[in-house]
């Protein structure tokens, strides 16, 4: 089962939401790493086999944080963030797209939709 990393900029109501569909999720801000730099919450990630959730648009960039070097990043672009829609477009995407292929992909996730980008 996929695992995730939530970033401390996701409201925590989606981390209930994740593990109340059986997901393995582990926030930053629960494990009292609060206010660690980006390079750090992917290496976590990274050692961890998680998939990151995070509203950062920094680990959206793929020459910092190319494809191949982790186990999937979720980009939330979700404005205004209201807690209702994030679940909504989380829950759309979800039902929509096999975790089981995204390693070393970039999902942005919109309240319309989402944009997969991989490795060709």
């Amino acid at each position: 089962m996929t695992k995730f990393l939530i970033d401390e900029n996701i409201p925590p109501a989606v981390a209930h939401f994740l593990r109340d569909k059986g997901f393995d999720v582990k926030e930053v801000r629960e494990a009292g790493i609060h206010g660690i730099s980006d390079a750090e919450i992917m290496d976590l990630a990274r050692q961890d086999g998680r998939v990151l959730l995070t509203f950062d648009k920094h680990f959206s960039n793929i020459l910092f944080y190319p494809l191949q070097s982790h186990n999937g990043v979720i980009r939330m672009r979700v404005h205004p963030p209201l807690l209702s829609d994030i679940i909504q477009a989380l829950d759309l995407f979800l039902q929509k797209f096999d975790l089981g292929t995204i390693r070393g992909t970039l999902i942005v996730l919109a309240r319309e939709g989402f944009r997969v980008r991989r490795i060709l």
